[in-house]
Order: structure tokens, then sequence, then C-alpha cells
């Protein structure tokens, strides 16, 4: 999932040199059958006469599933975590040296929970972790949260429920720190055909004390639907949630009384998909997967946020992922795999908010003879620049 710890194109870190290596995580399972998850490592420096080549793959599991999210861009310190939502697996690689990363670990389990989702870091360099779903013992089986060292030890962790929720079936998804207040906010939103509860949750980071359920406030169209990631603004003290459904709200007061306002909606039905966003600045990039395209939303004023650019793809890519290089213009974007798997990298203006492709970097993982011994497609999903 987005998180404001992680934002990619920050002006902060923007004296940090373009990154050489792009981690894409893959795999050849599915929800049904499975597979190897890959670390693929891709030369992504310009200068370099292998260019856009894959370097190495390191085979993270050989009985995976479904490769799903990794952490938005590469930690400061400690492994970088991945996870596979297919076989409720998550893991930590270790990237001192790029070219050969090494698998150094997997999560500890969380009593009573299952299907861990996204990830964020916080203040003390441990990371945040979702968990959809809570045990059978607790009506609706609401999801938790969970801290980790960064050997992969749990720390803590705190369930989701919550009595004033109409709908006790709180599948926790994405999370957004907000450092600044000492607070987090998380999403529910389902991996499958589940209704579960349209709510946000906010929490206290020093002990994950639960502090506030807030329903997402319906109205007559449906982009209400499946609160799904966030993103904490400049201000470090508001965050913008997007839902499924392409209705955006602005969640204000963390510190004392928080409310969440609905302040944009994009058209019904053509702009159904609205997945994992990139905040640069006072822009957010959202992918669009059934749009195929990436919206450009200018949150300079985040009670009236308004679309200024769109970057269209073609039928066959349905935008999921994008995430950026902290030491250039450059964006990863992947699709969510309902075409052929593809990766590439884009260029965005932080001015004008508008994308154009890098015509030389277009990675297809399909009918690929990978180093590590796969032949054919591989489905990817999470993917960040390392340096």
């Amino acid at each position: 999932a987005a998180v404001a710890s992680i934002v990619g194109l920050t002006a902060a870190r923007q004296n940090a040199k373009p990154a050489r290596y792009l981690y894409v995580w893959a795999g050849t399972g599915t929800h049904h059958e499975r597979g190897k998850n890959m670390i693929v490592v891709i030369d992504v420096d310009p200068k370099s006469p292998k260019y856009t080549q894959v370097l190495n793959v390191l085979t993270v599991d050989t009985a995976g599933g479904m490769p799903h999210h990794s952490e938005l861009a590469l930690p400061s310190s400690g492994p970088l975590f991945v996870n596979d939502y297919g076989m409720d697996r998550s893991y930590l690689i270790d990237f001192k040296d790029p070219v050969h990363p090494k698998l150094a670990g997997r999560t500890a389990a969380v009593p009573g929970g299952s299907m861990m989702h996204s990830f964020a870091r916080l203040p003390n360099g441990n990371t945040l972790a979702t968990i959809q779903f809570g045990d059978s013992g607790t009506k609706g089986k609401p999801g938790k949260i969970a801290e980790f060292d960064n050997k992969g030890q749990l720390v803590r962790y705190s369930s989701s429920a919550d009595s004033t929720s109409s709908n006790p079936a709180i599948r926790t998804y994405a999370l957004s720190t907000v450092p600044a207040l000492d607070r987090v906010v998380t999403t529910s939103s389902p991996m499958d055909s589940e209704r579960p509860a349209n709510v946000v949750q906010v929490w206290s980071i020093p002990d994950l004390k639960l502090l506030a359920t807030l329903q997402v406030p319906t109205a007559a169209d449906s982009a209400y639907m499946f609160p799904f990631e966030l993103e904490t603004l400049g201000d470090g003290r508001s965050v913008m949630m997007n839902t499924y459904y392409c209705g955006f709200y602005w969640i204000t007061g963390l510190d004392s009384k928080p409310k969440m306002e609905r302040v944009m909606a994009m058209d019904h039905p053509k702009n159904i998909g609205c997945s994992v966003p990139m905040r640069a600045g006072n822009f957010v990039v959202m992918p669009i997967a059934y749009a195929h395209r990436y919206a450009t939303i200018d949150i300079t004023d985040p009670a009236h946020p308004k679309e200024i650019s769109s970057f269209e793809t073609d039928s066959t890519f349905f935008p999921h992922w994008i995430s950026g290089d902290p030491g250039s213009d450059r964006v990863v974007v992947t699709d969510q795999g309902d075409g052929e798997p593809m990766v590439r990298i884009a260029h965005f203006d932080r001015m004008t908010g508008k994308m154009r492709w890098d015509d030389k970097f277009k990675l297809s993982f399909a009918n690929v003879s990978w180093p590590n011994g796969v032949k054919g497609k591989v489905t990817p999903h999470g993917a960040v620049f390392v340096p």
C-alpha cells in the first residue's frame, strides 16, 4: 500500500543519484496454484550498456501463491518487506549487495491473524503491517495491525474490532503513517468478492491503540465503496483516502476528533479501479485500472482536489502500482495482471503533473526464460527502485 513515509519523488531526496537497479516482486503462482516467488533484478541505469536487462533473479519461495505488495520504496535501513498474499507469507529481502539480493527470513506469525497485506515504516525503523483477518472468536473476523522489527520478529499487535461499526467484517487493508501526530490510518477493503465494512480507522503509533473508526459517508453513487489506499499529505497532519471506486476523502483532526469528508468522485462507469497511488509534492498520481490511465490530481487545496492531467495506456494494460525513483523523475508502473504482464518506466514532470513513457523501457514478463530456470509467464506486482 502507499504511505507518507515513502512518498516517492520528495524534495528532501532530490539530491540522490538516479537508481541503478529495479526490484520487481513477481511470481508464477495464483490464488489456486502454487508457483515460484521471485525478486527480479533489472538494470535501470540509463548509462549502462545493460539498460533494461534482467541481471539476476532471487527465488524466494518454490511453493508460493500470489506475490503481492512490497514496500513502496527501499527502506533506509533494514531489509525490504514483501508479501505473498496467496500463501499468507511475508519475507525479508537483504539488498546490501543490490545485484545479488538474499532472503533474510520471514515475518513471525501474528496470533489469531491471517492474510498480511501492506507495509509502512515507522519512525523507530520498525515495520507496521496490516492483516486482513482475525480469528473466528470475534464476530466478523475483523483484521489486525502488527509491528515487526528488522528481523521479522513480532513486537506488538492490535485488533481492528470495533463494536461501533455496523459491519463487524473489517478487512484491514492499506495504511499510512502520520509521524508528526503519532498516528497511523488504515482502510478496510476485500481481496475477494466479500462486502466488508466501508470504514477507515485511526490508531496511536506508540501502543497501536485503536482511537476511532470512521464510516465512509455514503452517497447515491458507488464511489464510497471499498476504501482502498491512503496518502499522508504535505501538511503532515491530514490524509487523502481513495476508494477502489474512485471516490476521494480528506481525513483531518487526527490528533483530536478525526473526521472524513468526501472531496471528489470520478465519473462512473469509466473510472473504476483507483489503486496504489504516489504522492509527489502537491500532486497525487492515481492508477485507474479499468480506465487504462494514470490521473494526476492537484491536491494543493485538499478540500477541492482537481484532475489536471491524464496519461492513457493501451487497453491491455490495467494500471495498478506506481512508485518513484528518489533520484530522478522516473516512476515504475505495473498492471494488475488482467492482460499481458508488463513492467514499464515513465517520466513524471513535477511542475506540470504530466507523464511520458521511457520508450526504451518496456519489459514483458510473458514467455521469458528467467535466470533461475523459470520459463514462461511471470506476474509482477510490487516494484521499487534500488540505488
